[in-house]
């Protein structure tokens, strides 16, 4: 009777094992297809939304993931308090680099008064200081430099320190503070800021997000012959994406002096592509709550 005992004392805590280990298993293993299904490609550690090209229409943030590509179109309407609406259009090609290393080509077209025509051709270099989380608000610095083919357009070039940072709650926030400079003829500098904050409204895959976007610029950028948009301006922001690769941002912009133009409508469609897979993707050191 006693050899009996002991026989069913050795064998109970296998026999409760087994379901208890197979549970677990399928348990993990639905964790670890929902985190493949649900998760989108992060670069150096960085939040998702963080690892694109930008933040928002205006605010970039961060670098890409090594050998990924983002294409991007966008679309940049101006309506004066004086003066005929002008409008820019852009295209944009990035690539991300080991070592933190993103660059990129932009192509830029105004259409203004009626007439279409090449504004400017711009170069871009961008490198992260640090891995994410490892400095405080991220770091980044980029450089541009910009070929003037519009007439009256001189070569420019811009200098830009960029921070960003995920707060609690899925918040993310992200500022560019540049310095622009005009080569040839007035040779004229400025500097301003751009910053947003979005957080998201859809899960999974924070397919809807919404938020603020401002920039100031001091002296501004000159489109048409004379008109700047120089000064402060703010507005909404919202970020769709329709897929897990594709996003498209509008941000429509108030001004808030006579210097800057009453609405400025900012439109951004981007693709990404290319990089790691989503298996070999690397955990974003913040909790992101999908």
């Amino acid at each position: 009777m006693q050899s009996s005992f002991w026989i069913l004392a050795c064998v109970a805590p296998a026999i409760l094992s087994v379901p208890s280990a197979a549970g677990q298993e399928t348990e993990n293993r639905q964790v670890v297809v929902q985190a493949e299904a649900e998760e989108l490609p992060s670069a150096y550690g960085a939040p998702p939304d963080l690892s694109h090209g930008r933040i928002s229409t205006l605010t970039k943030s961060y670098v890409l993931s090594p050998f990924s590509f983002e294409l991007e179109a966008g679309y940049e309407g101006s309506i004066f308090r004086h003066g005929l609406p002008a409008q820019l259009f852009r295209q944009e090609i990035e690539m991300g680099l080991p070592t933190r290393f993103t660059v990129g080509l932009q192509n830029q077209i105004e259409h203004l008064a009626g007439d279409t025509r090449d504004r400017s051709f711009t170069l871009e270099a961008r490198y992260a200081l640090a891995n994410w989380n490892k400095l405080p608000l991220n770091p980044a610095i980029s450089a541009e430099y910009r070929f003037g083919f519009s007439k009256g357009l001189p070569d420019s070039g811009e200098l830009a320190l960029l921070i960003s940072h995920d707060f609690p709650h899925e918040i993310e926030w992200a500022m560019n503070i540049f310095v622009d400079r005009e080569f040839g003829g007035k040779e004229s500098t400025n500097a301003g800021f751009a910053q947003s904050v979005e957080v998201p409204v859809l899960l999974p895959e924070e397919k809807l997000e919404v938020g603020l976007e401002m920039e100031y610029r001091s002296g501004g950028e000159t489109i048409g012959l004379e008109r700047k948009t120089q000064g402060l301006a703010i507005g909404p922001t919202l970020a769709w994406r329709p897929t897990k690769d594709a996003r498209f941002d509008l941000s429509p912009l108030f001004g808030c002096s006579d210097h800057t133009p009453a609405v400025q409508v900012f439109a951004v469609f981007s693709f990404s592509f290319g990089g790691p897979e989503v298996g070999d993707v690397e955990t974003p050191a913040s909790a992101r709550g999908h």
